[in-house]
């Protein structure tokens, strides 16, 4: 039996196998009849709800990119086709999602989670159904260890962000509120390790933590929570949030200026005109899921569909790692407007 100390001992020394570099004999077909639809199928673990709270914005990405990516094509090509499936409440119902976005929908790839707990949902059945997964916007590094050459992810992971702030805090002593949520722990997990607060408190919302001891405060929570503690801490605090800050749910709702790890370099144009094309806000989760299915699609078009070609596609796009090849970012403001 390995033992968690082996483990952890094999991990130090080689972090990454990079499987996803070897050759693989042809995955699972889409469907025998592939060639014989109308359309190129793909899939999208979530909602197909413009407005939904917690993965609109990602949909509006996704759709997006889809729409653009036919409006390119030549006539020869195929279009594609979204096919969403979503639970809100994917701990019960979200793998079986999955399953029928591979079986039933026959895609070729899945874009999804929208958060890093379906991101990992989706990533247990990548790895039996064997089909290519991207990740738009988890920031959760786990759901690479598993070592599923399937997955690609495309935001920066948590041990970035992380960096980013410790170096914000700049040796300073500060609190950490960590929300129980999965994205949350999973960052304060990984802060820790770097940056040893000197308080901490954990909180599961709707419930809120107690007043920091220290004047610089680490906040790493959903948006509405994260909101909440906000407007909780003394005016003369200075405050670190996580990436959630940049949701667009946070918009407006932030009782003042925060400090966050930035995610991507801001295109306002594409946020324009998915907000004209959807008559809902966007915010940087949308450009991420955006890029991403660029990417994906781009593979498909090239190597046809066929889910080990486009696997291998993929791969040479990533690190070996699965995870989109950044090293730093950096802290920049986000408005409370």
């Amino acid at each position: 039996m390995i033992t968690r100390r082996h483990f952890l001992a094999v991990q130090a020394a080689a972090p990454y196998l990079d499987r996803r570099a070897a050759p693989l004999q042809p995955g699972e077909a889409p469907s025998p009849d592939i060639d014989d639809l109308p359309f190129v199928p793909v899939g999208f673990f979530g909602p197909d709800d413009p407005k939904h709270e917690a993965g609109g914005a990602v949909f509006m990405g996704v759709q997006l990119a889809l729409e653009h990516a036919n409006a390119r094509a030549g006539e020869e090509q195929k279009p594609f086709r979204l096919f969403c499936r979503w639970s809100d409440d994917p701990w019960r119902a979200g793998a079986s999602a999955v399953v029928r976005l591979a079986k039933e929908d026959r895609a070729v790839a899945v874009i999804g989670g929208i958060d890093s707990a379906s991101t990992h949902l989706a990533e247990q059945v990548a790895a039996k159904a064997l089909f290519p997964l991207l990740d738009p916007v988890s920031t959760d590094e786990t759901a690479n260890a598993a070592f599923v050459p399937w997955i690609f992810s495309w935001a920066p992971g948590d041990s970035v962000l992380a960096r980013a702030i410790r170096d914000g805090l700049g040796g300073a002593k500060y609190t950490l509120l960590a929300a129980t949520d999965h994205g949350s722990r999973q960052l304060a997990r990984v802060l820790t390790r770097m940056a040893q607060p000197a308080e901490r408190h954990d909180f599961q919302p709707p419930n809120l933590p107690p007043e920091p001891a220290q004047d610089t405060v680490v906040v790493l929570a959903p948006p509405s929570a994260l909101c909440a503690v906000v407007s909780r801490l003394p005016r003369d605090s200075r405050v670190i949030c996580g990436p959630t800050a940049w949701s667009r749910a946070c918009r407006g709702r932030l009782a003042r200026p925060v400090m966050a790890p930035a995610l991507e370099i801001p295109r306002p144009e594409l946020l324009r005109a998915a907000e004209a094309r959807f008559q809902a806000a966007g915010d940087v989760f949308l450009q991420l899921a955006y890029e991403s299915t660029a990417l994906l699609l781009e593979c498909i078009q090239s190597a046809g569909p066929n889910r080990s070609a486009v696997r291998g596609r993929l791969a040479s796009r990533f690190a070996p790692n699965g995870r989109r090849a950044i090293s730093s970012v950096i802290l920049e403001e986000v408005s409370p407007s």
